[in-house]
């Protein structure tokens, strides 16, 4: 009987989300599939309260600034205006955000976090929490910090380029 030969590819695609050692890292990869397991593990934690993951970075930066417009929140998270607005639509449909008319600018509006909205970011930095610490598992509190630092000094360098 012949014997079978194994048809395997070399560069099987792996199961689960691993990446490329040593020479073949690339950046914008690894921070990829670290960001998708991140968004992957706050879902598990969060959809039972009803709270899809693109609107995570804009209950975000409204805990932190209160109320801003659709424009700033665009460039806060670095996604385009017509994907933002349909965000805030469904936001707002679903009572996380309300909008009200800037005073300083007839055209504008701002959106803030509505009572349930600022619940729900309760349940979203309990479950980031909870996150980081799978995530950041066997790191010291140094070694997180000088991740800090790193993705801080890449995000400007890069911010730097795309807005001059």
């Amino acid at each position: 009987m012949a014997k079978r030969v194994s048809k395997k590819k070399p560069n099987a695609v792996p199961a689960g989300p691993t990446l490329p050692k040593r020479s073949e890292r690339i950046l914008g990869l690894a921070v990829n599939t670290l960001g998708r397991c991140i968004v992957w593990s706050l879902a598990q934690r969060t959809v039972q309260h009803g709270v899809l993951p693109g609107a995570y970075p804009v209950i975000a930066w409204l805990m932190h600034f209160q109320e801003a417009t659709q424009t700033e929140l665009s460039r806060l998270i670095g996604i385009e205006q017509p994907t933002m607005a349909i965000t805030l639509r469904r936001m707002e449909r679903d009572g996380i955000i309300e909008r009200s008319p800037d005073p300083e600018h007839g055209r504008k509006s701002l959106v803030k976090l509505t009572a349930h909205g600022r619940r729900l970011s309760d349940v979203i930095a309990a479950a980031a929490h909870d996150v980081q610490k799978v995530a950041s598992k066997g790191l010291t509190t140094a070694e997180l910090d000088e991740f800090y630092r790193l993705v801080d000094l890449m995000t400007e360098n890069l911010s730097a380029e795309r807005h001059g």
